[in-house]
């Protein structure tokens, strides 16, 4: 066997030592003040906010798009995703065999929980607790599908977001769909199931187009390429069903969509929520701005779209389209 020389020794003992030395730089933590859980989630660009409890404080916060909680005790955190969406038990099941970190159940009212922690004992890095919530949200998509994919074999599933036509669609407004519902031609108002809702729109900016199934309604966007589209259901669903299946369904499409943001709005009286995702569909970047409405009167969903260069140049007349939304009470 070669022995190392007496310089390569050296080096080794001070690579060594120099190692040592940036592991006992690193301040670790047995206990998280939680004003320290605060700025570490506020230096991560998450908008937080704060409840105290006995015993811990609650940070609540999203991730993924879906609202979390962080149960900040002092000497462990526990990360929360609640669902209201309908599981089963086999499902669940079948999540904790393939996900070693996290640990999902069906709660007493039958929606998903998924739950992860992080125990302090021999002490946490800052960098530690960034991974441990990062890698939390990363797994949440895949976890909403996973619910998703387990209900909707249940009554009341929401019809899938068509995939978008990165071509225009022609500007000659074709004969209105048929269904249960009227584009309003020339007055710019569409009312769908039965006139229990509407959507007021500019018929000089946008343009009825051919559709293919009853309940859905297209328009094209006349300045550039864009579309919209509404979907009408007569089934009683929440809107977060609503919102959260339309985003797994755009995922179907693009398994890498991001939703880049989610918020709750208050349109007319109803409340829905806005999201916006970036796609990239057939080759094509794509965004989509949607507003998801549930409730006893339906389901609607509003999709706008178009490439993803021209959307600061539409967004204002997509919004317009959005808000005139509208639900007869």
């Amino acid at each position: 066997m070669r022995l190392p020389t007496a310089s390569a020794a050296v080096l080794f003992a001070a690579s060594l030592a120099h190692a040592q030395i940036s592991i006992m730089s690193t301040e670790l933590w047995t206990e998280v003040a939680p004003a320290k859980v605060m700025s570490i989630l506020q230096e991560m660009k998450l908008d937080v906010s704060e409840k105290s409890g006995e015993k811990s404080t609650v940070f609540i916060f999203q991730l993924s798009g879906y609202k979390v909680s962080l149960d900040s005790h002092a000497g462990f955190m526990e990360l929360q995703l609640a669902l209201s969406d309908k599981t089963s038990e086999a499902a669940m099941n079948q999540w904790n065999r393939t996900h070693r970190f996290t640990r999902a159940y069906m709660d007493t009212d039958g929606g998903a929980t998924l739950e992860s922690d992080l125990d302090y004992g021999g002490g946490v890095a800052k960098a530690t607790i960034e991974s441990f919530i990062k890698g939390f949200g990363d797994v949440i998509p895949a976890f909403g599908n996973a619910v998703l994919a387990a209900g909707a074999a249940g009554a009341g599933t929401v019809a899938a977001t068509p995939p978008p036509a990165p071509a225009p669609v022609p500007a000659a407004a074709a004969a209105p769909p048929a269904a249960s519902g009227n584009t309003g031609g020339a007055s710019g108002i569409l009312t769908v199931l039965d006139g229990r809702m509407s959507v007021r729109y500019d018929p000089s900016k946008w343009k009825p187009a051919a559709a293919s199934d009853p309940g859905r309604f297209e328009f094209s966007y006349v300045p550039v390429e864009g579309i919209a589209v509404v979907i009408a259901e007569s089934v009683a669903l929440s809107a977060d069903k609503v919102a959260d299946t339309a985003f797994a369904n755009i995922r179907r499409q693009d398994s890498g969509a991001r939703l880049t943001l989610k918020q709750k709005r208050r349109v007319a009286g109803a409340d829905v929520w806005f999201q916006t995702v970036d796609a990239t569909i057939k080759g094509t970047p794509v965004t989509y701005y949607g507003y998801y409405y549930g409730g006893q009167a339906g389901a609607v969903q509003l999709l706008t779209y178009t490439r993803r260069n021209l959307i600061g140049g539409c967004e204002k007349d997509f919004l317009e389209f959005l808000n005139g939304f509208r639900v007869a009470y």
